[in-house]
C-alpha cells in the first residue's frame, strides 16, 4: 500500500458491525450465573444445562424457566439454541422487557435484520427507551444504512447520554464522515465521561479526519494515559510519528514507556522503532536502535510484513541493499500486494546491478498501484455522491464536489505514488488502526466496499 499523508485515517477506521452478543446480554440470576462463567468447566456446564432443560420440561410455559435456558445458552455463544426460548418467552409474555431485548440482539447477531427490526418495533410501541432505540442503530449499522442508524444513536444519546450511547453516535457520524459534527458529538460526551479511553480515540480520530494533527496526538495521548495498561490506544497514537513535529517528544515518550513495559509485544517494538526513526530528524544512534527494536518486532511476530518492510527501507537507506532485498522479499511473501514493498525490492535489485529482477518489481508494483489509484478514485466518490445522501453531505460544510476535489479525496497520478513510494511519509496505516478500534467499539469487523478496496492493496 502506498501511503500519502493526506489519505484519510478514518475512512478505513470505523466501518464496524456490532459484534460479540455475548458482552451484551443480560446475566442469568445469581445461583446460575456464579456457576457458569465462559470459562466454566465442560461438566459444570452440562449439569447445569440438564437442569435447566429439565426446569423448561416441567414448566414449558413459565417465562421465568425459558429465559434462563436461553441466557444460559447466550452466555455460551449458542445463539441458535436460545431463540427458540427466547421467542417462547416472549410468546408466552409480551411485557417481559429482558427476553424481548435479547431477543432482539439474537436476532441480530445471527443475521436476521428484518426480524430485529421487528421485534425492536413491537417493543418500542409498547415503552420506547434509549436502549432500544441505540439497539436499533445497531441493526441499522449492520445493515449498512448508516444515516437511519445515525438517526436513532441521535435519539438514544439525546434520551440517554451514556458513554456507550454517545460514543455510538459519534462512531457513525464518523462511518458517515460528518467530522464536524462527530467532534462536538465525542467533545460533549467526554464533559459527560471524561474518563472514557475510547471516547478520547473518537475524538482523536475526527481530529485528525480535519487535519488537525496537534489535537489528534493529544487526544490520542490522553486516552493512552487514561489506560496505560490497554495496548490498544498506543495502536492510534503509534501511528502518529511525524504528523506533529512539536509533539513528536511526547509520542516517543509514551511509546518508550509501553514498549518497556510491554517487551514481548511486537508491534510496541515497532510502534516505537518508527517514532525514533520517523517521528523526529533521527541520530545514528536512534537508527541503531530503530534498527533493534524492528529486528526485534519481527522476531516476536514473524507474519509482522509492515516491519519487514520498514526494517527493508531502512537497510536500504543505509546502503545495506543485500540484507535489504531478504527482508522486503520476507514481507512480499507475507503481502503479495504490497505496492510499497515491490518499489522497494525493484530499487535494491537496481543498486545491485539485478536489472531484469529490478524491472519485474516495477512492472508489478504500476500493476499494483494501477488498480489501488482505479479502486480509490471510484469509492472515495461513491461514498458520498452515490446511494441517500446525508444532510451534512448536501449542507454548506460539506459540499460534495468540495469533497470529490480536496487533495486528500481525490486518486493520484503514478508519478505522486511512485514518488510516495520511493520517499514513504510518515502516516498512519489505516487499515490497522480499523482492527484495534472496532475492539474498542465491541464491533466485529464488516468491510465498507472503500474499505476492501483500500486494505486489500
Amino acid at each position: 500500500m502506498v501511503r500519502r499523508g493526506r489519505l484519510l485515517l478514518a475512512l478505513v477506521v470505523v466501518a464496524v458491525a456490532r459484534g460479540g452478543a455475548a458482552a451484551q446480554l443480560r446475566p442469568l440470576s445469581a445461583d446460575t450465573a456464579s456457576h457458569a462463567p465462559p470459562s466454566a468447566k465442560s461438566a459444570e456446564s452440562a449439569a447445569i444445562e440438564r437442569r435447566l432443560s429439565g426446569a423448561v420440561r416441567l414448566n414449558p410455559d413459565s417465562v421465568d424457566a425459558q429465559y434462563q435456558l436461553a441466557s444460559f445458552y447466550l452466555q455460551q455463544g449458542k445463539l441458535q439454541a436460545a431463540l427458540p426460548h427466547l421467542e417462547r418467552a416472549r410468546a408466552i409474555d409480551p411485557t417481559h422487557y429482558a427476553s424481548g431485548y435479547d431477543l432482539a440482539l439474537a436476532l441480530l447477531e445471527t443475521g436476521k435484520l428484518d426480524a430485529a427490526r421487528a421485534q425492536i418495533a413491537r417493543m418500542m410501541s409498547a415503552k420506547e427507551t434509549a436502549e432500544l432505540h441505540n439497539l436499533l442503530g445497531n441493526v441499522e449499522e449492520r445493515a449498512e444504512n448508516f444515516v437511519g442508524a445515525a438517526e436513532e444513536y441521535q435519539r438514544a444519546a439525546h434520551m440517554a447520554p451514556t458513554e456507550e450511547h454517545l460514543f455510538d453516535w459519534g462512531n457513525n457520524l464518523l462511518q458517515l464522515r460528518a467530522f464536524e459534527e462527530a467532534s462536538q458529538v465525542f467533545t460533549a460526551a467526554i464533559a459527560r465521561h471524561p474518563q472514557s479511553a475510547r471516547l478520547h480515540i473518537g475524538l482523536g480520530i475526527a481530529h485528525y479526519s480535519r487535519g488537525q494533527y496537534e489535537d489528534a496526538i493529544k487526544s490520542f495521548g490522553q486516552a493512552v494515559d487514561l489506560a496505560p495498561s490497554d495496548p490498544r490506544p498506543y495502536q492510534f497514537l503509534g501511528e502518529m510519528y511525524g504528523v506533529a513535529p512539536a509533539l513528536s517528544g511526547e509520542v516517543t515518550e509514551r511509546l518508550a514507556r509501553f514498549a518497556k513495559a510491554h517487551p514481548r509485544n511486537a508491534l510496541a517494538q515497532f510502534h516505537y522503532a518508527m517514532s525514533l526513526w520517523k517521528g523526529q530528524a533521527a541520530e545514528p544512534a536512534d537508527l541503531r536502535q530503530a534498527e533493534a527494536l524492528l529486528r526485534r518486532a519481527v522476531a516476536l511476530d514473524r507474519r509482522l510484513a509492515r516491519g519487514l518492510l520498514e526494517l527493508g527501507i531502512l537497510l536500504s537507506d543505509e546502503q545495506r541493499y543485500k540484507e535489504a532485498i531478504q527482508e522486503l522479499q520476507s514481507a512480499i511473501r507475507l503481502e503479495p500486494d504490497l505496492a510499497q514493498a515491490h518499489y522497494r525490492l525493484a530499487q535494491a535489485y537496481q543498486r545491485t546491478g539485478q536489472k531484469a529482477l529490478a524491472a519485474k518489481e516495477l512492472e508489478i508494483f504500476e500493476r499494483l498501484t494501477a488498480r489501488t489509484s482505479s479502486a480509490v478514485q471510484t469509492t472515495e466518490t461513491a461514498a458520498c455522491v452515490s446511494g441517500p445522501e446525508p444532510a451534512w453531505c448536501r449542507d454548506r460544510r460539506y459540499p460534495r464536489r468540495d469533497r470529490r476535489e480536496h487533495p486528500r479525496n481525490r486518486a493520484y497520478s503514478k508519478e505522486e505514488m511512485e514518488e510516495a513510494a520511493a520517499q514513504p511519509a510518515p502516516f498512519p496505516q489505516a487499515w490497522e488502526c480499523e482492527r484495534v478500534f472496532a475492539s474498542l467499539t465491541g464491533k466485529a469487523r464488516q468491510e465498507a466496499p472503500w474499505i476492501a478496496a483500500r486494505s486489500s492493496s
